[in-house]
């Protein structure tokens, strides 16, 4: 079985299997932007900086006398250490127009404890946050907000293919070791502006990003799609509710990108502001209940299906009112093929699954490396041009996607294959739960053990012996949890993703799965 986009956007044919499509320019779509932005003075604001689209180039010419000062010349590969802010905006904006190859990464922090760089790379640049640093930033001195640290260690050398024009995005890491996926900057450039007809972006519009822009979901489906159509883009560091409502005042933002955990948290308020057009949302699923209140809230909700490797692959339309749009993440975008592959065991997939995703995308990444630089050895990502997203889902009428779950994330009970999301979402169900989160544990006679940890409502208490009494009524024997357990919390990774590895560790004491065994959803 297998879909394309058939919605009333001009759809680019494809390219063969393993030739992707061209890409495009930064600098037309940085002419673009400008001569867009120009109509309606947009601007790039975090509330304490704002920077005006025709100052960016301005902007370039102090960065340009900044890296030459530290012997940053074309062929060097950078990392660069992103925040939410306008300064991290036009330290990757310049970074991109100039061409160099980067690996994008978030700064150190709680939220991302710093990790070992790529040693490929000849420099680090992080942009200084004055939310955490309290740093004085001036935009035309690009010294008070880029601390600069060259590599100590000997650098590995990287292909020289790749050493311009390339951009390294780490992979979530939720679960297993995190690998790098590399794209061109035209690919991903060409990637973000597939979404922009879908998700109806436009000059116009004041777009609200409190995802992180180190991110697939922050970066290529609403930075780089707002900047290349000139729209004013606020950034919100560190979000949380007091943050983000102070934030919706002054900016009055028409769309805002949101992870369903950050979403969930506004879905309390009465407010209801006249501003916005839609809420675009991705990442963990969002509960039909859940849905409703986020389009009270925010007028309209979007939901959005992608992968760090793939960008964004199906959204729904903002202005349709087809389908189950609660659940379904709408049709593939222009361009992207989808097929659902049926299991060679006819016992491995649930009846409530037709098959496993797989995609085809025009401007989709080119492959892995890992930290030396060197070229993924795990399983290849491609075959015959189908990049394997390791998700179970099912296609409803007129070709709109469901995502049941990871295939990574289902386990053989009883001879039965059991999702764990669906077992998450039934305990989510019960009163007085906010969120679940299912572990496997050892082998035993029925299969895995399933553990299942809940968190409880704001102001709630919760028994775990009567939240598994509960649940053994609303799903089978063999997928109900054989332990249940009480958090006041989970960890979140910087992409407001659940940290299901830090839970694992934890509770299970089982190290992750092997990277080269596991492929991350990003969006």
């Amino acid at each position: 079985m297998s879909t394309r986009s058939e919605q009333r956007e001009s759809a680019p044919k494809p390219p063969a299997p393993g030739v992707p499509a061209a890409g495009v320019a930064f600098g037309e779509v940085f002419s673009r932007a400008l001569s867009a932005a120009s109509e309606h003075q947009s601007l790039l604001t975090d509330g304490r900086l704002s920077l005006s689209y025709s100052e960016l180039s301005g902007h370039f010419t102090h960065l340009d006398a900044f890296f030459a000062s530290h012997h940053i010349v074309p062929g060097s590969i950078l990392v660069l250490e992103c925040v939410n802010s306008v300064p991290g905006a036009l330290s990757l904006l310049y970074v991109m127009s100039r061409g160099f190859s980067l690996v994008l990464l978030p700064p150190p922090g709680k939220a991302a404890p710093s990790v070992p760089l790529p040693r490929f790379c000849h420099h680090r640049l992080t942009v200084q946050s004055q939310l955490v640093d309290g740093a004085d930033i001036v935009l035309n001195r690009p010294e008070t907000f880029l601390q600069y640290t060259r590599s100590e260690e000997p650098v590995l050398p990287l292909d020289p293919a790749h050493a311009t024009g390339k951009i390294f995005l780490r992979t979530s890491g939720s679960i297993g070791t995190p690998k790098l996926a590399m794209y061109t900057h035209g690919q991903l450039l060409a990637n973000a502006l597939n979404a922009v007809e879908r998700l109806h972006l436009s000059e116009a519009d004041h777009i609200s990003l409190p995802v992180p822009l180190c991110h697939m979901f922050g970066l290529g489906a609403g930075f780089l799609p707002g900047f290349s159509v000139g729209a004013s883009l606020g950034f919100v560091e560190g979000a949380n509710i007091l943050r983000y409502l102070e934030h919706e005042r002054y900016f009055r933002p028409t769309v805002a990108f949101m992870t369903p955990a950050l979403c969930s948290m506004f879905l309390r308020q009465q407010s209801a502001p006249e501003h916005y057009r839609h809420v675009v949302l991705a990442g963990d699923k969002l509960k039909p209940e859940s849905f409703d209140a986020a389009e009270a809230r925010f007028r309209r909700a979007v939901l959005l299906y992608g992968t760090t490797e793939m960008g964004v692959i199906a959204a729904s339309d903002a202005e349709s009112h087809e389908g189950p749009r609660s659940v379904t993440v709408g049709p593939p975008l222009p361009g992207i093929e989808l097929k659902l592959e049926q299991p060679s065991d006819a016992g491995a997939a649930p009846e409530v699954v037709a098959g496993a995703i797989v995609c085809r995308h025009p401007h989709g990444f080119e492959g892995y490396v890992d930290n030396d630089g060197g070229p993924w050895t795990g399983e290849p990502p491609f075959h015959e041009g189908w990049y394997r997203t390791r998700d179970w889902g099912r296609l409803h009428a007129g070709g709109l996607l469901e995502v049941l779950g990871r295939q990574d994330h289902s386990v053989n009970r009883d001879g039965r294959l059991v999702l764990l999301a669906e077992v998450e979402r039934a305990l989510e169900g019960i009163t007085d739960v906010a969120q679940a989160i299912t572990l496997l544990g050892a082998e035993n006679l029925r299969g895995r053990h399933i553990l299942a940890l809940c968190t409880p409502r704001e102001g709630r208490s919760l028994d775990s012996a009567q939240v598994r009494a509960a649940c053994a009524s609303l799903l089978p024997p063999y997928a109900t949890p054989d332990e249940v357990r009480i958090l006041p919390s989970f960890p979140l990774l910087p992409n407001g993703k659940i940290d299901r590895r830090t839970l694992m560790v934890q509770f299970t004491g089982t190290p992750p799965p092997p990277a080269s065994e596991k492929k991350e959803n990003q969006t």
